[in-house]
């Protein structure tokens, strides 16, 4: 194939050239990574593979709604907290909660009383272990302390 006017080493490339003039070749340029891209690399370092859905599916995706971009950006910032696993876990297990709490209660409708009591949303807080750090069993929640802190900060 013949390309007139053209160098020889093009025309013996054929197409070749072309693409690679014209950028077929070029890598996409990335946009810049925002805070929660940051966390979700961090998350998917350790998180368990086989959990990559639900955590896309029911945490992620929040990204693109506004309201539920600060309440996730606290939310993943402890999870990424991987470490206090070992160190104080009612602690831990108590700011986790207040956070799932922040994230799926937006308005705040429920008391902390009965967050408690919602079955919908202490099935998402043993989910929340499952998925992030593939443990069947949730930390335990000290009910009373749980209840005093939230009264202190009301």
């Amino acid at each position: 194939m013949a390309f007139m006017g053209l160098p020889s080493v093009f025309q013996e490339e054929g197409v070749g050239w072309m693409l690679r003039f014209f950028g077929k070749g070029r890598g996409k340029k990335e946009k810049p990574k925002d805070e929660v891209d940051l966390l979700i690399e961090r998350i998917e370092k350790f998180a368990p593979e086989k959990h990559r859905h639900e955590r896309e599916m029911y945490y992620y995706n929040y990204r693109i709604m506004p309201p539920y971009l600060k309440p996730l950006l606290a939310l993943l910032t402890a999870l990424c907290q991987k470490e206090r696993l070992g160190g104080d876990q009612s602690a831990f297990a108590e700011d986790l909660f207040f956070l799932l709490k922040a994230f799926y209660d937006l308005k705040d409708r429920l008391s902390m009383e009965e967050a408690l009591k919602d079955e919908g949303l202490m099935r998402k807080y043993r989910e929340l272990f499952l998925y992030f750090y593939d443990k069947r069993e949730m930390l335990p929640l000290n009910r009373e302390r749980l209840l005093e802190s939230y009264l202190r900060f009301k």
